[in-house]
């Protein structure tokens, strides 16, 4: 089963772009992500928990054996572009060009789009498996994405698309992670074996989703 852009469309927020989906806490609320907020120092325990969880989350999703694609995109006013040395890039291990193309997309966010040089530049790793690139090390730059004082972190949009099962998993940072699926049927044992971490703002909607199956 190939996930093709027709069928998921790679914005944020995925959950609310896409009719099948769940929505992950994964920095816990209830430790908090400051030790110290008028010294503005972060709460590394809040951190090793969001990984933590981040992994668990992506290690029921995907399995060694699936065959999988990473997408990291970008907007660009037409000069910014993705460099081949880029972090996200530089933990897939795969020889270079051959197996990462690049494209242009003006069909993404496109109300956001207001000139002819504004596009989202994209480069996608094809036909990987989960061994063929340091996954835990990209969610960590994802969870980082907002604070600028902890690396690595990444710039833009880190998409893991899993084409044996049909769903695409985005964690968009250290708040949340957002998963969805071609059919609902796909994300049921991830709704059951992760239920407790579901957003609780979408919980309603996501419970409801799966009363029905």
């Amino acid at each position: 089963m190939r996930v093709s852009q027709d069928e998921i469309k790679l914005e944020k927020p995925l959950f609310y772009n896409n009719p099948f989906g769940l929505r992950f806490e994964i920095g816990p609320a209830e430790i908090g992500v400051w030790a110290n907020r008028e010294k503005r120092q972060l709460n590394e325990e809040y951190f090793k928990a969001a990984l933590e969880r981040a992994q668990s989350i992506f290690n029921t999703a995907f399995t060694s054996s699936d065959n999988i694609s990473i997408v990291y995109q970008i907007f660009s006013d037409g000069r910014r572009k993705i460099k081949e040395k880029c972090y996200v890039l530089r933990q897939i291990k795969i020889e270079r060009p051959k197996g990462i193309s690049f494209s242009k997309h003006r069909e993404l966010y496109s109300e956001n789009l207001n000139y002819k040089c504004e596009y989202w530049h994209r480069a996608t790793a094809h036909g990987l498996t989960t061994g063929d690139a340091n996954i835990n090390k990209i969610l960590l730059a994802s969870i980082n994405t907002d604070f600028i004082s902890r690396q690595p972190s990444i710039g833009g949009e880190c998409y893991f698309i899993n084409h044996t099962k049909g769903l695409v998993l985005n964690l968009y940072d250290d708040r949340g992670m957002d998963v969805v699926a071609l059919k609902k049927e796909t994300l049921l044992p991830l709704y059951k074996s992760h239920n407790e971490w579901v957003l609780n703002y979408d919980r309603e909607h996501i419970d409801e989703m799966f009363s029905q199956i």
